[in-house]
């Protein structure tokens, strides 16, 4: 009953997280009733979602906090001021074909899921140029990397995130194994993954690819020398 009256405390402070809980429940609510196989799988999954959201409100307000670093560029948490930034990333022309655009209250909603990890790509100016969705992040071994979006190009930014993605993997969260999908189509994002260590998991499925830690270490300790 405490948390709860501290949600409502917290929706009437912060008007842009109160209308975002108001248009995700319905859109939650039909999503989880066209999934789910029976109306209690449907409710079980609303109930979470809410729950989520509710968790999440109070995390997507926090300060947001370095993870890691590589060459220019560092990895940080992401927090609700990143929004708007993350939105328009999204509807880009170079990114529309390849990711979807999430809504907010669908973002505040990941906040409050520990299985996911929302994180922004910026320079050590802190100016944003990216950000990186991990998923899985409850697994003992692995991680995936779900979505990642750059917004500069031709700077060599989206081959210096992918780093930024595996050292976060292996050196800070020390999994095994990170590993990602993409669309055969997508021919660009795939020659990035080559050059930056991604192996195919299976050579005749070109659009799912991992790298393991002691590959990383491999290849980090090549570009070194």
């Amino acid at each position: 009953m405490i948390f709860l009256q501290h949600f409502k405390e917290l929706l009437i402070n912060n008007p842009k997280i109160a209308l975002a809980f108001d248009e995700f429940k319905p859109w939650i609510k039909e999503f989880c009733e066209k999934r789910a196989k029976t109306d209690s799988d449907a409710g079980e999954f609303y109930r979470n979602a809410i729950s989520n959201f509710m968790h999440g409100a109070f995390r997507c307000i926090e300060k947001t906090e370095v993870m890691t670093s590589y060459d220019n560029l560092r990895l940080r948490t992401a927090n609700i001021d990143d929004y708007d930034f993350i939105d328009i990333a999204e509807r880009d022309k170079d990114s529309t074909d390849w990711v979807g655009n999430w809504p907010l209250g669908l973002r505040i909603e990941k906040f409050g899921d520990n299985n996911f990890f929302q994180a922004i790509v910026e320079t050590d100016e802190k100016y944003s140029v990216g950000f990186i969705d991990f998923r899985d992040m409850l697994h003992d071994t692995q991680v995936e990397l779900k979505r990642i979006v750059i917004t500069e190009k031709g700077k060599g930014y989206g081959k210096k995130a992918m780093y930024l993605s595996q050292k976060f993997a292996f050196e800070v969260l020390n999994k095994e194994k990170l590993y990602l999908g993409t669309k055969d189509e997508n021919l660009r994002a795939q020659h990035v993954y080559h050059s930056t260590g991604f192996t195919l998991v299976n050579p005749e499925h070109i659009s799912s690819f991992h790298i393991l830690k002691k590959d990383y270490f491999k290849m980090i300790e090549n570009i070194k020398q």
